[in-house]
């Protein structure tokens, strides 16, 4: 028999196995896999409990395959968030639906802030995803400006986005701080330093010095280790450069 021919018989044979094979499907397979009943509209499971999703899946003989939930803001854990087949799609029974239930929304551990600065534990905050909320002031053990304590407290599991409230100190009781030393560095660091404990921003004035690099600290007013009364402000020397 020539080549061309046996090549030619091969293909016809082949062709047919695969008719017989989609017959077979057909006929036998699917039917046991998908159902022999009459199709129906998938229904509209989004947002419904995870009893309710089954309970009405069981009611169109539909097979329910739970993909890893997600979290979700939007519906609390255990409601569908997406389904598919989605809503209205023509289903037989024995159909595999498959779903995605919500985690609720994705939480997190508030950080312990005592005895942060208000910056410090805003700045964490944010990097957590959460909210700062009310500050709150009273006087404390602490120095002025710094965490005493947060709503809600350390290790307490919060939604992303949730608002945590800080209770700061304003000082020792008697209203007045302890004078921090500035001299010898910038004028930036020593205004980022004294908001940073809650003091209020100094008088600044210049003074011109040949050997300093410009805004370098001279002297100060009150000097270091002095208290400070509320409502009195610090005076700062500083040089003004050539």
């Amino acid at each position: 028999m020539p080549g061309w021919l046996r090549a030619v018989g091969m293909l016809i044979l082949l062709g047919a196995l695969v008719l017989l094979g989609a017959w077979v499907a057909d006929t036998w397979i699917l039917p046991r896999h998908v159902g022999s009943g009459s199709e129906a509209p998938m229904p509209a499971l989004q947002g419904l409990s995870q009893q309710e999703v089954y309970r009405l899946c069981q009611e169109r003989r539909l097979v329910v395959a739970e993909l890893p939930a997600e979290y979700d803001a939007s519906l609390p854990s255990g409601y569908l968030l997406r389904q598919v087949p989605r809503p209205g799609t023509s289903v037989k029974p024995g159909r595999r639906v498959s779903v995605v239930f919500s985690a609720g929304p994705r939480r997190v551990a508030v950080p312990d802030l005592r005895g942060s600065t208000e910056r410090q534990a805003r700045l964490r905050l944010e990097d957590l995803g959460l909210v700062p909320g009310d500050l709150l002031r009273c006087a404390g053990a602490g120095a002025a400006g710094t965490v005493l304590s947060s709503r809600p407290g350390g290790g307490v599991r919060v939604p992303v986005g949730g608002r945590v409230d800080l209770l700061l100190s304003e000082g020792p009781p008697g209203g007045a701080w302890l004078v921090p030393e500035l001299r010898g560095g910038g004028l930036a660091a020593a205004r980022e330093l004294l908001a940073g404990r809650g003091l209020p921003a100094p008088r600044v004035r210049y003074h011109s010095v040949a050997d300093r690099p410009a805004d370098t600290v001279l002297d100060q007013s009150p000097p270091p280790g002095s208290r400070l009364e509320r409502g009195r402000s610090l005076e700062l020397v500083v040089a003004s450069g050539s």
